[in-house]
């Protein structure tokens, strides 16, 4: 366990070459990897970047909601602000061990969030889209210390898109 005591996980989709977003939205609709998503996280507690919020348009619910931005003003209900990662993983600390999920601590994007939170992540829980989508927000490359325990394969039933749900274990 990386951060006090609390497993980190990164919940994520990713096309082939690890684009994450397009447009501040995701680039895919895939009802079982939303399902998948809130299997994982609901009950527990999600950390996030501003734009990864507010492209959701609302905080998730079922969950604590910590959001991570500079701007010392921002607000949205239903959320819990901090002004750096640290910050934001070092408050929620309380949020998680008075959750569902007091062991694991979930962190859901975006792109910066993630590169700046890998160093201190256990576990990834990735879904491999086979498409190849030309996005401006990607996820960073997995290190090698990580190696794929878990997988597998679908396609969606409505698109047609081949995926996959993997776990890397540190």
């Amino acid at each position: 366990m990386a951060f006090q005591n609390l497993e980190v996980v990164h919940v994520v989709a990713m096309d082939q070459n690890r684009c994450i977003g397009k447009g501040n939205d995701l680039p895919w609709h895939i009802s079982a990897d939303l399902q998948h998503f809130k299997a994982i996280t609901q009950g527990g507690v999600v950390v996030m970047g501003r734009k990864t919020l507010e492209s959701m348009g609302r905080a998730l619910p079922k969950r604590v909601n910590w959001v991570i931005t500079r701007d010392q003003n921002w607000q949205f209900a239903g959320t819990k602000v901090a002004h750096s990662i640290e910050d934001a993983l070092t408050q929620a600390v309380a949020d998680v061990k008075a959750s569902e999920k007091p062991d694991t601590i979930f962190i859901i994007g975006g792109g910066e969030i993630f590169s700046q939170t890998m160093p201190i992540a256990d576990r990834l829980e990735l879904t491999h889209v086979e498409l190849d989508v030309q996005g401006d927000a990607h996820y960073p490359h997995i290190p090698n210390e990580f190696k794929k325990v878990a997988a597998e394969q679908h396609i969606d039933d409505k698109t047609g898109i081949a995926f996959e749900f993997a776990t890397y274990q540190k």
